[in-house]
Formats: C-alpha cells, structure tokens, sequence
C-alpha cells in the first residue's frame, strides 16, 4: 500500500469526477482507485467473517471519504445521472465500492426518493454482509426514514419478515437514523418492525435486534420494558439471547424482575 499523498490523491478523484457521465468507466477507476491503495498484508481474523465480507481491498478509510467527496456534489445536482453511478460502483461488490455506492445514493435520495426506493429494492437481494446492509439502510436509505418515517416503517416491517437474513437485518438497520434523531419518538413504530425477528436464529439477525433495542430504551424505558417483558415470558432461547444483550440499558430493578420472568 502506497503512503497517502493528499495532493497526489486528489488529482486521482479529480479525474474520477470526470467520468461521472460514464459509469462503466466510472466504476472502473473507482476499483482502480481502491486497489492501488489496497492493504494487502492485512488479514481479516477468522472471527469477522460473518460481518466482514472476504472481498474487501482494505483500503485505508481517508481514501474511501476521498473518493466520495470527489463525487457527491454531482449525486446532489444530477440525481437521477448519479443513481446509474451508483448501481455501477455497488456491482464492484467489494466493501469499500458498496460503502461508497451508500453514501452516494444518500446524497441523491431525497431529489429522486421513488427512484432511491425502487433501487434500495432491487439491491437488498445482493446484500452478502452485516457491513454492507448497515452501511445501505443508514447511509443510502437513511435520509429517506428521516424524511417520512411514516411511509417508511412499514416497509421496514415487512423487510424485517423477509426470508433473506440480510434483508430483515436490512430492515432493522433502516430504524438506526430513527433512533439517533433527538426529537423522533414513535417507539410502538419501531417496536413493531422488531417483533418480527424477536426469535430469529440467525446471530447477525440477533445482534441487529439488539442494538435496535438498546436504542430504543433511552427514548421509552417504560414502553421498551414492558415490550421485553411479555417477550420474556417466552421459552425461545434466541428471544432470551436477544433480551439479554439488551438488558444492559434498563434499571438495576427491571433487569432484575425481566431476568426472573426468564427463569421462571
């Protein structure tokens, strides 16, 4: 991997804002990019595969946010040009190009959001790990929740009962800008999209529900409490991996009482 020169590197994106009218190109240098500055001596831990994906260049993160802000202000002044941008880099399929293809179509999302939707659609069955789907439903999808959670929640719903795991992580991570948003505060909305995978098998499904859950706490420990309770009651072991990794936001005193129901 070569040191980062900062001019050197942005003389490389400059040339790739050029090509935004030709995504095959466009997508090319990207890779190109991305390879040239790849991290081969770096070995993913065993550990990680499941939330990694195996095709990823390790390419050092400053490059990564070079390449986006060479072409994010196009993704804002020709939306629709920059959504046949997107779908060229995200069929690189590494971890860097789809990260890449996320923060861009967040860019765009708002000024063609029917279009962003339908995209957003037609990429879920590609999704292959937990760092790719998160990056797409908060990055690429995000702005459109914020924008009308409304419309959206339901549509989270029913990704979340998909029977492609990716998806229904897919349709949890969707509620993450929900959750970081002070003045957001329908969590029976939220809560709903999680009942359809408070017993999912699948621990990268699992780990989602969780974090959605320790979320949601904060903004509603009564609401979420009574939610983790009547799930509590439940003899499915996956449930009670779920309530437990969650429990850690509630009160000394419900964690107690929630615990007990467990055992019971």
């Amino acid at each position: 991997m070569p040191a980062i020169d900062p001019a050197a590197l942005r003389a490389r994106t400059a040339v790739l804002a050029e090509r935004v009218y030709d995504p095959p190109a466009l997508a090319a240098g990207v890779r190109g990019l991305l390879d040239d500055y790849a991290d081969r001596t770096h070995r993913a831990s065993p550990k990680l595969t499941g939330s990694a994906p195996s095709n990823s260049f390790k390419t050092p993160a400053p490059v990564v946010r070079a390449i986006v802000s060479a072409l994010r202000g196009f993704a804002k002044t020709s939306p629709h040009a920059a959504l046949d941008m997107v779908k060229a880099i995200w069929a690189g399929g590494s971890r860097e190009e789809r990260r890449i293809a996320s923060e861009l179509l967040g860019r765009a999302a708002l000024l063609v959001s029917a279009k962003t939707l339908a995209l957003v659609e037609s990429l879920l069955p590609t999704l292959e790990s937990g760092e790719t789907t998160d990056a797409l439903a908060e990055h690429g999808f995000g702005p459109l929740m914020l924008a009308n959670p409304a419309m959206h929640l339901p549509n989270a719903r029913r990704w979340a009962q998909s029977p492609h795991k990716w998806t229904r992580r897919f349709g949890l991570s969707a509620l993450k800008p929900l959750l970081r948003d002070k003045k957001w505060d329908n969590v029976p909305g939220a809560l709903d999209v999680v009942r359809g995978v408070m017993a999912d098998p699948e621990p990268e499904v699992r780990a989602a529900v969780s974090s959605v859950l320790r979320d949601l706490i904060p903004k509603s420990p009564v609401e979420a409490g009574r939610f983790l309770r009547e799930y509590a009651e439940r003899g499915d072991h996956n449930t009670h991996f779920i309530i437990r990794t969650a429990l850690a936001s509630l009160t000394p005193t419900t964690q107690t009482e929630i615990d007990r129901i467990m055992h019971s």
